[in-house]
């Protein structure tokens, strides 16, 4: 089923697949410049709750003397019990909280 909708920058009917991307016939600009706008501004969100919620581990790299790799390593161990026991007390609470 076509649908048509008013461009809001020049006032001309132009076909409509309900699409963010549609673009108008007359003008050449976009049938729905807000629900673009929304659109982008969750796909900020989502790449900035990414960044905000990864664990920035220690990097071991190929390159580094032995000497690193062990202090790096004993590091990551580190790293890793913390973040387990701050998981399992994390759950414990949830469990006991009900």
């Amino acid at each position: 089923m076509k649908a048509s909708k008013k461009c809001p920058h020049c006032g001309h009917w132009s076909a409509w697949n309900r699409q963010i991307t549609d673009l108008c016939e007359n003008c050449g600009q976009f049938l729905d410049p807000t629900a673009l706008e929304r659109q982008q501004a969750q796909e900020e969100r989502i790449e900035e709750e990414k960044k905000r919620f990864t664990i920035d581990l220690i990097q071991i790299n190929p390159d580094d003397s032995a000497f690193t790799k062990l202090w790096k390593g004993i590091g990551l161990g580190f790293q890793l019990a913390f973040v387990g026991i701050m998981s399992f007390l994390l759950w414990l609470i949830a469990l006991l909280a009900g």
